[in-house]
């Protein structure tokens, strides 16, 4: 019996990262950044021809992104930049924008990320409003949703244990491995050493 070609298990990792919960890409997004790298290899075609919206994230990378090592530091680089909301990201969410539009789509992800970076920072004014004077007030803040998720209960408890701060993005290549080695069950958190490290540990705000 003959292997698998390169091509099917591409297609078929790529397929198992984005059923991974809380993975930010879809698809055609992983083959879209294929396309940027040296390997040559053509994406498999859509069962669609509809237009796709584009994200600001893919435009960043493909203005910047030189090879495959480049990913992790650009992760990084992108997520500091989203967080500040600066005059660069708002350059790379017009790009997406403009994008959409000449596929003759109605620009939506550049505005829902902008939407969702801005709600970002009142919640956490108001977190931090809520905590003020009282003996929580030194802990380290969750902004994201789903306090109760194992997967967010285990990555904050291993930025913690790594000494990295809460707004430090792991490696997804790193997070995998640290997953491996610690038994991670994403559906089940009971009894582990990150069982509901969010709610004794951090400030939230409930129902994002």
């Amino acid at each position: 019996m003959p292997g698998k070609s390169t091509f099917s298990k591409t297609q078929e990792l790529i397929t198992e990262l984005c059923n991974i919960p809380d993975f930010e890409y879809d698809e055609a997004e992983m083959w879209s950044f294929i396309k940027m790298t040296d390997i040559k290899m053509k994406a498999p075609s859509s069962k669609s021809s509809k237009p796709r919206h584009t994200s600001a994230y893919s435009m960043f990378m493909k203005e910047n992104k030189k090879g495959m090592d480049d990913t992790t530091v650009l992760s990084k680089a992108w997520n500091e930049m989203k967080d500040s909301n600066n005059e660069e990201y708002k350059r790379f969410v017009n790009m997406a924008e403009e994008k959409d539009k000449e596929n003759g789509l109605e620009p939506s992800d550049g505005a829902k990320i902008q939407s969702q970076s801005q709600e970002k920072k009142l919640q956490i004014e108001l977190i931090k409003t809520r905590a003020e004077g009282t003996d929580d007030e030194a802990k380290p803040i969750f902004s994201g949703k789903k306090v109760d998720s194992p997967t967010n209960n285990y990555k904050e408890w291993k930025k913690s244990q790594l000494g990295h701060p809460t707004t430090y993005t792991i490696p997804r290549k790193d997070l995998l491995e640290f997953q491996e080695e610690d038994t991670f069950d994403k559906k089940n958190m009971e009894g582990s050493d990150w069982d509901n490290y969010i709610r004794d540990n951090m400030l939230f705000l409930e129902d994002i």
